[in-house]
């Protein structure tokens, strides 16, 4: 049987300390029908450098000399995608050589999958293991729709993973649209929730790639400056204002309030506890934050 060209797409800027590791990976999968996509987003580190040093025909080097931001990139580099599914790897991640084949199988075996995820590694910046996070204890497929009511009632973590750790058909991107660039923090998690409006979720129980811990990334940046409490409440708006996802995803009013008002006590915990740690401004900025949505109140 044909394998199905994967689009494996690694936006970077400025991450030439990780970017060969992250490219390596990439090139080190054991999938045949494979293009490598590196978008270079006008990065003025040694990245440049790095990336005329590889040669392979499976990889295509974009660089762009104005810088998109993360999100417009994302949707940039989608744009430029050839393949049947689509696979991310961020430029200071990894992926074992298996991880391709591995999506891709669960893929073809579900065709009504809308999205494919694994077990994946969380690793500091030297690479060791910090710890091992996944949807569940063991390979299932998920209705696509109930998750995503639970993930609208919930809010309270990511089950599915980051860009790294999933692989989604090409085909739904013209039904769910781009990266919504609202977000940041929580870009993947939302456009998580519009993928699953057509189709399940498969999750293999395996770890498959690695998410790397370090000051520069943009995770820890939006722990730092709060952005991800204006996200959140943000994305409640999205969806309780949007009378279609309320049908799609069994939405009520009461699930409003009820989400709203953990999310509110959730982060004045947060609060609360960097203020007692001593840290003044980072919670003086989360509460700023708070007090700046106007649907706290729900």
């Amino acid at each position: 049987m044909t394998q199905p060209l994967v689009s494996l797409l690694i936006p970077t800027y400025n991450r030439a300390e990780f970017l060969g590791d992250a490219l390596d990976s990439a090139l080190a999968q054991d999938y045949d029908n494979l293009e490598i996509i590196v978008h270079d987003d006008a990065s003025t580190d040694s990245t440049p450098e790095l990336l005329a040093g590889y040669s392979d025909p499976r990889l295509r080097i974009i660089r762009t000399e104005d810088n998109h931001g993360m999100l417009p990139g994302w949707n940039y580099i989608v744009g430029e995608a050839k393949g049947d599914y689509i696979k991310f790897l961020a430029s200071d991640d990894l992926l074992e050589p298996t991880c391709v084949k591995e999506l891709v199988s669960a893929a073809l075996k579900h065709p009504d999958a809308a999205l494919i995820t694994s077990q994946r590694q969380f690793i500091d910046e030297s690479g060791e293991l910090v710890r091992i996070v996944g949807f569940g204890e063991k390979y299932q497929v998920v209705d696509g729709l109930d998750h995503a009511h639970w993930i609208l009632t919930n809010l309270r973590e990511n089950k599915i993973g980051e860009p790294t750790a999933t692989l989604y058909p090409r085909r739904l991107v013209k039904l769910v649209g781009e990266y919504d660039p609202t977000f940041s923090q929580f870009a993947d998690f939302e456009y998580w929730i519009r993928l699953l409006e057509h189709g399940n979720l498969v999750y293999i129980h395996k770890p498959l790639c690695s998410f790397r811990l370090h000051e520069g990334s943009s995770t820890s940046a939006a722990q730092h400056d709060g952005r991800f409490i204006t996200e959140i409440f943000a994305l409640v708006s999205k969806y309780y204002d949007s009378s279609h996802y309320r049908e799609a995803f069994s939405l009520s009013s009461q699930d409003r309030k009820d989400v709203t008002r953990q999310k509110t006590l959730d982060t004045l915990k947060n609060i609360k506890d960097l203020f007692l740690q001593g840290k003044l401004t980072r919670s003086f900025t989360y509460l700023s934050r708070l007090i700046a949505r106007p649907h706290i109140l729900g």
